[in-house]
């Protein structure tokens, strides 16, 4: 054969043999879907491949569908069933000079549906949603003497805007108005001093409007704390909290946040504590930077070893309505005195969240200790050197700022010529007269489970207001030294039951919730261990990877594209509030490039060929 002949033969042979491997190297043209079942007819496949839907559906984007979108059924009364626009009212507005709260009612047929929006600023607003029978609350934080407020009520759905409420707050005062508040002799109603006199002689009304007025305001304001609850108090359903924690965490977005500093350093910081929460119909998640709302210490992570609080980037689930655990069985090894019949909350690390978005630790310090014992001489800490700052607080590795015990300083603020360093922590008795006021202890924090975490003074069983007290007390000859182990719980010691909790009213659930208290003293005036709470006596979210508290663990190991179909409750990811990773929104499928028998016989006759070449 001559030359050009094989070299013709050559170029038909590599022609073909590159269009082979080309071909077998292209991905399918045909759409991957992943199912549970792997047996799918043709028809299903063929429905898939459709890019409308048929008649009586229509078409729903889904990042995770084959095609990018779902058929559904019309519904008939999105199509053919409209409403009137929602109809906003304004019941109440309570305002305590910083936190304005504004109450009100939406008149719809479907009030869950409406968005309630209030504007401050043309740049700040804040939204809610009513329940089911239309109620509503929204709550502001501002020091300004005049604020103009804006609030509208939308249904998203049909593009429908109640009328705009406006509310103008005015917390000036004219000249005029101070005279007659001052004189005692204005007929009105409104003013409370001198009119409950005004019938009497002018000595009278006199000397007892000074003395009322003296009285009441020294009473109020000389412990620097919040103002105790008035008859106007907003409460709300123990079995909704949503509105609840909405209203009551601080430095969320619309509200007015201060900057603070770090007392422990010489520099003046300006930190800003951050928080946002979102929900569904069971869980409410919350975010947070971990920084507090008030000055505070680092105290030895940053003055020895220069880790100074900072910014985190938290995110907590609890239940929206919370539920006594009745299961029973649980690992009692934080909590022994349970007996296993509640969820241990960790000796060490994160047990609840403040309303400012910081943690609440446990009782024990990184060598195991009660960190609180020591900061008050119960024992010496020879193991590693523990100093809890203002407000029972530090920061630890990482520039964690956590509470350990009290945080009651949520609710006290510094009188002129004050600073955070006067409040007393001095002895565990001195902490709760910081905010003794004569009333019901605020809330100040939220425990996993979803129950309200007060301060340290609540009611009790005759609705009086008394100092609450744990029913924890150290085990004979011990000191804290080894931290939980060290302690017993003897019921009816204290007021509070083994995780640190009670059911009764407070201000906001006048009928009745489960609850814990912030306790720096036991029922026979000691330590007051465990501060905060031991163990939640409600249900948790924190072993859940699912919903409702289905276990999905093992996503990417033991299920998962490509392993095995998800347990039953957790399909489309292992997401869920609390647990590992979120929902898989879109799933991608690569084809690598495989060698098919054909490519793998067409490099073997390219082979022979080369080496007969050779040989001629």
């Amino acid at each position: 054969m001559s030359s050009m002949g094989r070299d013709a033969i050559w170029l038909v042979l590599v022609m073909i043999l590159g269009a082979s491997l080309l071909v077998t190297m292209l991905p399918e043209d045909e759409p991957v879907s992943v199912n549970e079942d792997d047996t799918v007819d043709d028809t299903e496949e063929e429905t898939v491949e459709e890019s409308t839907c048929l008649v009586g559906t229509q078409k729903v984007l889904n990042a995770s569908a084959a095609n990018g979108f779902d058929c559904v059924p019309l519904d008939p009364h999105s199509m053919f069933h409209t409403h009137p626009a929602p109809v906003l009212t304004v019941s109440n507005v309570i305002d305590d000079g910083s936190t304005i709260a504004i109450l009100g009612d939406v008149d719809h047929l479907h009030p869950d549906e409406i968005t309630v929006t209030l504007s401050i600023e043309e740049d700040v607003s804040i939204s809610t949603q009513p329940n089911t029978d239309g109620a509503w609350s929204l709550t502001i934080q501002s020091s300004a003497e005049q604020i103009y407020l804006n609030i509208t009520a939308t249904h998203d759905d049909e593009e429908t805007t109640s009328n705009t409420t406006f509310i103008e707050i005015n917390r000036t005062t004219s000249e005029d108005e101070a005279d007659e508040n001052d004189s005692g002799t204005d007929d009105g109603t409104d003013n409370t001093n001198g009119n409950e006199t005004g019938n009497n002689t002018n000595n009278e009304t006199e000397n007892n409007t000074g003395n009322n007025t003296g009285n009441n305001t020294g009473n109020q304001t000389d412990n620097g704390t919040d103002d105790p609850p008035g008859p106007t108090q907003p409460t709300y359903d123990s079995s909704d909290m949503g509105q609840f924690w909405l209203d009551v965490f601080r430095c969320q977005a619309g509200q007015n946040i201060t900057q603070v500093d770090d007392l422990t350093t010489a520099a003046v910081e300006t930190h800003e504590c951050s928080v946002s929460i979102t929900m569904n119909e069971t869980h409410i998640t919350i975010t947070t930077n971990g920084l507090p709302d008030h000055d505070f210490e680092s105290t030895l992570a940053c003055s020895q070893g220069n880790d100074c609080t900072r910014a985190q980037n938290y995110e907590w689930t609890i239940p929206r309505s919370p539920a006594n655990d009745t299961t029973g069985g649980h690992d009692a090894t934080n909590c022994p005195e349970a007996n296993g019949d509640y969820e241990c909350a960790p000796a060490r690390g994160e047990v609840a969240i403040a309303i400012n978005g910081v943690p609440f630790y446990g009782p024990e310090d990184g060598p195991g200790g009660d960190a609180v014992a020591s900061q008050h001489d119960a024992y010496e800490e020879d193991r590693q050197p523990i100093v809890l700052g203002v407000c029972h607080a530090h920061n630890g590795q990482g520039g964690t700022f956590h509470y350990h015990a009290d945080a009651n300083c949520l609710h006290w603020h510094p009188e002129e010529g004050e600073t955070m360093l006067d409040y007393d922590t001095s002895t565990p008795a001195a902490v709760a007269q910081n905010t003794a006021n004569g009333s019901h202890s605020a809330v100040i924090g939220v425990g996993m489970d979803g129950y309200p975490i007060y301060g340290l003074w609540g009611f009790d069983d005759q609705m009086n207001v008394v100092e609450m007290k744990s029913s924890y007390k150290l085990k004979e000859g011990e000191t804290g030294y080894n931290g939980i182990d060290d302690y017993v719980y003897e019921p009816g010691l204290g007021h509070l039951d083994v995780c640190n909790g009670h059911f009764g009213p407070t201000p906001e659930f006048p009928d009745g919730i489960y609850h814990y208290h912030s306790t720096m003293m036991n029922g026979e005036g000691d330590m007051g261990f465990p501060y905060f709470l031991l163990c939640y006596h409600g249900e948790t979210f924190l072993d859940e990877g699912g919903g409702g508290g289905v276990d999905c663990s093992g996503f990417g190991e033991t299920w998962g594209p490509g392993i095995a179909p998800p347990p039953p409750g957790c399909e489309g990811g292992g997401g869920g509030g609390g647990g590992q990773g979120g929902q898989l929104s879109e799933v991608s499928l690569v084809s690598a490039p495989v060698f098919s028998p054909v490519a793998m016989m067409w490099m073997l006759v390219l082979g022979l060929l080369f080496l007969r070449q050779r040989r001629v």
